[in-house]
């Protein structure tokens, strides 16, 4: 999921109606989509648990253990996974173009700071399936839009070229 914290005027903010700003910048901050578990995603698993569970018991009348244990042992596998995949921090990175500068910051990488006027946007989409971002500075690269979904990484992308065009128009008609 993504948020715009600051946009151009014309430009939605995230369904609200565009906002003016005074700077002209763009503010993106990406996280990954933690939402809660879905009702078909509630069912599917109950019905897995209820699976297992009667996988568990026919061996165990027989007098057979390992299978219960095994299957047991998978649940109490899943629900641990569940629960540590709910305490941690979910992936999260910020992006800022604003006043000729690009500010990129990563919970897992080193911040990024870069001018406007030689970094580069490059939008890899040689496999339909997985889009990925990149920005680029001379020798340096970074992927970025790393934790949103295919979907998303495609707004942002529209949203991130858009607003580097615009900014990178408004620093050359600065520097006439």
């Amino acid at each position: 999921m993504y948020a715009i914290h600051s946009c151009p005027s014309g430009q939605p903010d995230a369904g609200h109606p565009a906002q003016r700003v005074d700077h002209g910048g763009l503010i993106l901050h990406l996280q990954e989509n933690r939402s809660h578990l879905s009702q078909d995603a509630r069912v599917t698993f109950t019905v897995l648990i209820a699976v297992f569970m009667a996988m568990a018991i026919l061996p165990a009348l027989r007098g057979q253990w390992l299978v219960p244990g095994f299957a047991i042992g998978t649940m109490a596998l899943l629900v641990g996974i569940l629960d540590w995949h709910r305490r941690t921090r979910p992936a999260t990175e910020w992006l800022a173009l604003d006043g000729g500068r690009l500010l990129w910051r990563s919970l897992a990488h080193e911040t990024v700071d870069w001018p406007l006027t030689a970094t580069r946007f490059v939008i890899d989409d040689a496999v339909p399936a997985r889009l990925r971002l990149f920005l680029e500075h001379r020798t340096r690269r970074i992927e970025i839009a790393t934790c949103l979904g295919l979907d998303e990484r495609r707004a942002v992308a529209d949203l991130i070229t858009r607003e580097l065009a615009t900014a990178r128009r408004g620093s050359a008609r600065l520097s006439l």
